[in-house]
């Protein structure tokens, strides 16, 4: 069994992009699970009192678009996870890198995101009628500024493969 301290040192040795990209993950995944995406209010009338319910990232409208998130945020946390146990990644094919691949994912978090966001912004609740109200959920704004870390962290990752300036590097 592992030490704590080897533990920390591990982790301390992870670059910055590595730390954006598990921690935007870590928390993209329980906000898309747990926290609520969509809020539809029905306002009370005639003495009756007013309802609301909410779904999560993985509901509906547009549910694909949730869980495509989620797997990939999975597979990116992964990947610095098992880095950070010093597991064997398997080879990539000659033309792509860590850093390419990381990008990829990066962006694919966030476009998955944006077109769950475009699908709530779409769905009509009211058919019309006054008094129903859809909004954003907290969920939401906490998964979208996820996936923002989650992209800029696979950025940072794929400019030091490139030799830029700022800090990443995903080491074999």
């Amino acid at each position: 069994m592992r030490s704590q301290n080897d533990i920390s040192a591990k982790f301390s040795a992870l670059s910055m992009g590595e730390k954006l990209i598990l921690g935007g993950s870590i928390v993209f995944a329980i906000a898309a699970l747990i926290l609520p995406w969509i809020k539809v209010s029905v306002s009370g009338a005639a003495g009756f009192a007013g309802a609301s319910a909410t779904k999560t990232a993985v509901g509906d409208p547009a549910a694909i678009w949730g869980w495509l998130a989620l797997l990939v945020a999975i597979i990116l946390a992964g990947i610095v996870i098992a880095r950070l146990m010093d597991m064997q990644l398997p080879a990539l094919p000659p033309q792509y890198t860590w850093g390419q691949a990381f990008a990829a994912l990066g962006g694919a978090l966030l476009v998955f995101t944006l077109l769950k966001a475009w699908r709530i912004q779409a769905v009509d609740v009211g058919g019309g009628l006054s008094g129903v109200d859809k909004s954003f959920g907290f969920g939401f704004f906490i998964g979208i500024i996820a996936a923002v870390v989650v992209a800029a962290g696979a950025y940072m990752m794929y400019t030091e493969e490139k030799g830029g300036a700022i800090g990443g590097g995903f080491r074999r």
